[in-house]
């Protein structure tokens, strides 16, 4: 539970937030008057270390036993400013923005449609922050820097690893319900460690306050530009994810009723209570890339453990333009049951890079057991996404 201090701390948070972008952002595309001869270094310099990139993504999918094509499609932005004087870079500004329409993207489970947390409809319009913070660092050369905003939780692979714009996502969602989270945080880049720990609100895309949702993550781990790499995870907190709760729930055997957690009290609200810890590892030979994170925990009192595995290959003499991926996923739920629920399927996918701005993708996943009264599916998937 977070006092009402917390709440409080957290909402300036989101607003002094947005008041550091408008300010860079406004600034930096402000355009001097010739007569006033004084604001013109100050503008110019504004916009020095700015870089405004756009993008666009249409991609759609379609499943055999949903026997639906699946579509989402967006528009965006990404804005980075970098602040600096005399003695170097002191922060930084991030905005990555998408105006996002999902039609049917819904996934199956104990024989339910359920929608993406933050999507209301079957075809639904959505306003999407992703990374959205400003980053200080001072004078600590990234050895410690304090960030405030919208970024990925501590948490696991996605510390090292750009999912933003692939068709193949890590899982990261079965872990912590989302990928990034609005908070604080602090971490930096040590001469043989890389380290981030957070607070953060526990409700993914949108900032929202129940009174209770809240979570904290940490990772630790040795150089991400290095060959190898190895971190060490832990997140506890309430979050807000209502497709756990869903998994949650046991269905009535014999005239019994619904259970939820071994309980025949059925929560009404998404909010669960969650710990996790996690291992995962980078290693880089040659063409090839593996990628493997572990993690186990609990989900109330249901015991988890949550893993994947992924091979990525670069085509030799191509100037790293088609790469193939091979990934497999596993998570188990309520493990210390009998007949307890696992959901395994692997992923196949090939990206090819048209030009340095627009990349094709294109995945096939075959499911090999899914949880509880969910059937199998086998699912195509493109993407043409554009950043430029």
């Amino acid at each position: 539970m977070i006092d009402n201090g917390g709440k409080i701390l957290l909402r300036l948070i989101v607003v002094c937030l947005f008041l550091v972008i408008t300010f860079s952002f406004c600034f930096a595309q402000a355009k001097a008057e010739p007569v006033e001869r004084e604001k013109i270094g100050f503008f110019s310099k504004l916009r020095e270390n700015l870089l405004f990139k756009k993008e666009v993504i249409l991609g759609g999918s379609w499943s055999d036993e949903r026997s639906q094509i699946t579509g989402r499609n967006s528009i965006g932005f990404e804005l980075l400013k970098k602040f600096s004087d005399k003695k170097g870079d002191w922060g930084s500004t991030l905005l990555q923005m998408r105006f996002v329409r999902y039609d049917h993207q819904f996934m199956l489970m104990n024989s339910n449609k359920m929608l993406p947390d933050h999507v209301d409809e079957m075809h639904d319009w959505e306003l999407e922050f992703h990374d959205a913070y400003f980053k200080y660092s001072g004078r600590f050369k990234g050895r410690l820097n304090f960030r405030i905003g919208h970024y990925d939780v501590p948490y696991g692979l996605e510390q090292n690893v750009d999912t933003h714009s692939t068709l193949i996502q890590l899982i990261s969602e079965r872990n912590i319900g989302f990928k990034k989270d609005w908070g604080l945080s602090i971490g930096g880049q040590l001469p043989k460690i890389d380290y981030e720990f957070a607070f953060t609100r526990g409700s993914g895309h949108e900032y929202i306050d129940r009174g209770e949702n809240y979570l904290l993550g940490g990772r630790i781990g040795s150089p991400a530009d290095e060959n190898l790499s190895i971190g060490i995870s832990g997140l506890y907190g309430m979050p807000m994810d209502s497709t756990a709760v869903m998994r949650g729930k046991k269905l009535g055997m014999m005239g019994k009723p619904n259970t939820w957690f071994d309980s025949t009290t059925i929560p009404t609200d998404d909010i669960i209570r969650r710990w996790r810890v996690g291992l995962d590892s980078i290693y880089l030979y040659g063409p090839f890339t593996f990628k493997g994170e572990i993690s186990y925990g609990e989900d109330v009192n249901q015991e988890v453990i949550n893993g994947v595995l992924e091979i990525d290959y670069l085509f030799p003499g191509m100037d790293e333009r088609m790469e193939t991926i091979l990934q497999v996923q596993s998570a188990y739920q309520d493990i210390n049951t009998s007949g307890g629920d696992n959901d395994t399927f692997l992923r196949l996918g090939l990206n090819y890079k048209i030009s340095n701005a627009v990349t094709l993708q294109f995945t096939y996943r075959h499911d090999f057991q899914r949880l509880k009264n969910t059937k199998d599916e086998d699912i195509i998937a493109l993407q043409l996404y554009c950043f430029f």
